[in-house]
């Protein structure tokens, strides 16, 4: 599948994604000095660097990061990631849930041949910002390879 480009903002850090609360540190940390808030579900995600990936550390976190849109206008550094090539999975649950997909993942591109060229991006698209029912939570994973 390919990911299309986008805009990134991102720090190194070490969140705790046992609810969308232990994100709460990062999120403040990433809009810090916004004139806006640019943090909506879907937009925030963490990431698994490529070494992390290949050695298995499917629950070690490195990084926040905060998709912007094109008419986001972001006080600090961003990143511009080019298209790429990707595996993707969504799944019923939360990031608590993340490793066995991430095994799957990483099982599928050794399959398939793929190298992992990057870090994961891994984003809740319904969490307890709209639901209270674990039951309907969704995540979304992303390793880009090629």
């Amino acid at each position: 599948m390919r990911q299309p480009a986008c805009r990134i903002v991102w720090i190194r850090d070490s969140p705790k994604v046992d609810s969308y609360l232990g994100l709460e540190y990062s999120i403040r940390k990433l809009e810090q000095h916004q004139k806006d808030s640019l943090v909506f579900l879907g937009k925030v995600g963490v990431g698994i660097d490529k070494e992390s990936l290949e050695q298995g550390g499917y629950a070690d976190y490195g990084l926040v990061f905060l998709l912007l849109d094109d008419e986001d206008e972001y006080e600090g550094d961003t990143v511009a990631l080019p298209e790429t090539d990707c595996v993707r999975i969504r799944f019923r649950g939360s990031h608590g849930d993340a490793p066995d997909r991430y095994r799957e993942l990483i099982w599928y591109t050794a399959e398939q041949g793929l190298d992992i060229t990057g870090f994961s991006r891994e984003i809740a698209l319904i969490d307890e910002g709209l639901t209270s029912d674990p039951a309907q939570f969704v995540t979304e994973i992303c390793i880009p390879v090629r």
